[in-house]
């Protein structure tokens, strides 16, 4: 497991978090110079909320953007909410490899394939 990028924020636009910056998006958003990894807990899956993992070169209004050792992470307002505090990690296994929440305090508990919890 390569560990990416802890998610945490404070209420400010702009704060350090483990040597990475978290910084809140304004204006009407805008393009990227490169593709970040969007974050989003939708609802749905066995344990009533699920994460999902995209490609993306958009920043929006109500995004925060993450940001160690070139690695970027986007999440919405929303979505932040659900996964504060929690750690990204690139997991590589024999069948596949993905990003996965791991360590979400947030979470009460999760479904075995780890892509769906339950909020605390």
């Amino acid at each position: 497991m390569r560990r990416l990028q802890e998610l945490s924020a404070s209420a400010s636009a702009s704060s350090d978090i483990g040597g990475g910056e978290v910084t809140k998006a304004g204006g009407n958003g805008g393009g990227t110079s490169g593709p970040l990894l969007r974050i989003a807990v939708d609802g749905g899956g066995c344990s009533g909320f699920q994460y999902t993992f995209s490609l993306d070169h958009m920043v929006g209004p109500l995004d925060r953007v993450f940001e160690k050792g070139g690695a970027r992470v986007v999440v919405d307002d929303m979505s932040l909410v659900f996964v504060k505090g929690a750690t990204v990690d690139y997991v590589e296994e024999m069948i596949k490899s993905s990003f996965a929440i791991a360590d979400n305090p947030n979470s009460q508990s999760s479904c075995g394939c780890g892509t769906s919890f339950a909020a605390k």
